[in-house]
């Protein structure tokens, strides 16, 4: 088999995956995925100001940076509001204090923590449009608050009780072992939920697929593959059971079977035979 070298390089954080097409809710102690309908909440992205608080942690000295499905945590806090102007400040004891001093002129601030990566984009707006619609100056949550700018600017403290309305799973803060592996299932099976609605085949549910895989409609995926890192799986692509595939291009109707694959590109219709070893190559 011919191969040449390849300097391959997939840009970092080039496939924006996001859950924007599945508009799901995660409910307590469970996993199961519902669908609700889209809203007009345009606003969010003109008037709010989400502030991203980098938590200290008692569990994992540095959580923030904890790569869960191929993403930090911070990152998947990130990703729930992106449509947002974003500012990721570092935790301090006079958090208050620390609040009324940014400089913005959105009209509302939406603080969050990232040590709770389950939060997601229809969580992040399902509690914005309820503050809004209730008229609320401030919202104060499990984990996390919400504030109208004039209204933070002109409080000393700040002592509500969290809202009960949304004392759901994705606003845990993680600080063990459970929630932690919980928090990866429920990633791992939104990841590939997604990917099931858009077309892929996924003929078993061991199967690890990292947040920034692109696949497309028409691939069939076997049990026991592990696709990690910035990889594009083109349509009619099949991967038999056993392959690890990083950072790659995977060519149309390839078969790939039992192997290993880093920072390569197999071309379309290639049978890659079980047991190869392909790095930074074209094929």
């Amino acid at each position: 088999m011919e191969t040449t070298e390849l300097d391959l390089e997939i840009s970092k954080n080039q496939i924006a995956f996001d859950f924007d097409a599945m508009e799901e809710s995660v409910e307590e102690e469970s996993s199961t995925l519902s669908l609700v309908s889209a809203k007009n909440l345009d606003w969010i992205k003109d008037e709010v100001l989400f502030v991203v608080i980098k938590a200290k942690n008692e569990f994992i000295e540095n959580l923030a940076e904890f790569l869960l499905m191929g993403k930090t945590a911070l990152e998947w806090v990130m990703l729930a509001g992106n449509h947002c102007q974003t500012m990721v400040i570092d935790e301090d004891q006079n958090l208050l204090a620390r609040l009324k001093n940014i400089q913005t002129d959105k009209k509302i601030i939406a603080v969050f923590y990232s040590d709770t990566p389950l939060l997601d984009k229809a969580l992040f707006n399902e509690i914005l449009n309820y503050f809004s619609s209730k008229g609320f100056n401030a919202l104060k949550l499990l984990r996390g608050a919400i504030f109208r700018v004039d209204y933070l600017k002109a409080i000393s403290e700040f002592v509500q009780a969290p809202n009960s309305k949304f004392n759901v799973v994705a606003l845990e803060k993680i600080d063990n072992a459970k929630k932690l592996v919980r928090a990866n299932q429920i990633l791992k099976e939104k990841i590939l939920a997604f990917h099931r609605k858009n077309g892929v085949v996924l003929l078993e549910d061991n199967i690890y697929i990292d947040a920034d895989v692109e696949i497309e409609s028409g691939a069939i995926i076997y049990g026991n593959n592990s696709i990690e890192g910035q990889t594009i799986i083109s349509k009619g692509a099949i991967l038999k059971s056993g392959n690890i595939i990083k950072d790659s291009i995977i060519g149309k109707n390839a078969v790939i079977e039992c192997a290993y694959i880093d920072k390569s590109k197999i071309s379309d219709g290639k049978y890659i035979l079980p047991f190869e070893r392909i790095v930074n190559q074209s094929i």
